[in-house]
């Protein structure tokens, strides 16, 4: 059994989403929080609540559905300009 070392609310705390895979090859998710004032600085938190509510506060991202499902990504290219 691990033992605690801290506990804080997570309410309104700012991070990303990240996206990884394990030694075996398998994709997971975890969130990020970098300390503030120090870029190569964070913690990495493994996301093990099942209905976390989140907000998407970037303007490039995108919700897409096609054949294939539904994903988020980044907003299209446009190329015309």
């Amino acid at each position: 059994m691990s033992k605690i070392r801290s506990v804080k609310p997570a309410k309104g705390t700012k991070g990303f989403i990240m996206h990884g895979f394990d030694i075996d090859g398998n994709p997971f998710y975890f969130f990020r929080v970098y300390d503030k004032g120090h870029i190569h600085k964070f913690v990495d938190y493994d996301i093990l609540h099942y209905d976390l509510e989140v907000e998407i506060l970037e303007s490039d991202a995108m919700l897409y559905q096609d054949e294939f499902g539904a994903h988020i990504d980044y907003a299209p290219i446009d190329e015309s300009k």
